[in-house]
């Protein structure tokens, strides 16, 4: 490798990634408008590190998701909102929003049995694929992306 080919390596993901932000910073607009006690973790979120990093925030998400699911009286009642939510917004489980709630959410309470209890559908089967428990089907793997394809070219692993 080189510096050029550092470089365009480096433009190729840069184009890439911020494609993907837009969908994530609307979800996470909407998860503030659904609940207000997200709002404050928003707001701290955002006094701690001046942005906003998704997966940082929805991992404090999930935390707060844990707590009220420990902590509240009716937690399914109180949850439901949410969780519709995040069914909603994973789709076909192969887009910017289902990789957030994957990969900072599903993955974050992962051994919180009572947040686990309360998944829908779409992300208790991909918390049942996270822990072993199933198997991807061959219908829900990803192609790879051109643009990886074009990094793993110049770095000579195609």
């Amino acid at each position: 490798m080189n510096d050029r080919s550092d470089k365009e390596i480096l433009e190729l993901i840069d184009a890439w990634s911020r494609g993907l932000v837009p969908e994530q910073a609307g979800f996470i607009r909407g998860l503030a408008d659904l609940e207000p006690e997200i709002r404050p973790l928003i707001a701290e979120h955002v006094h701690d590190y001046d942005e906003i990093l998704p997966t940082l925030l929805m991992s404090d998400i999930a935390r707060w998701v844990t707590r009220v699911a420990r902590d509240h009286e009716d937690p399914p009642a109180r949850l439901a909102p949410l969780f519709a939510r995040l069914e909603v917004a994973w789709g076909d489980g192969q887009n910017p929003v289902s990789d957030l709630i994957a990969v900072s959410f599903v993955e974050n309470i992962f051994d919180e049995s009572e947040v686990v209890k309360l998944l829908g559908p779409k992300l208790a089967r991909h918390y049942r694929i996270h822990t072993g428990q199933e198997k991807v089907r061959s219908d829900e793997k990803r192609p790879i992306p051109n643009i990886v394809e074009q990094v793993l070219k110049k770095l000579g692993r195609s």
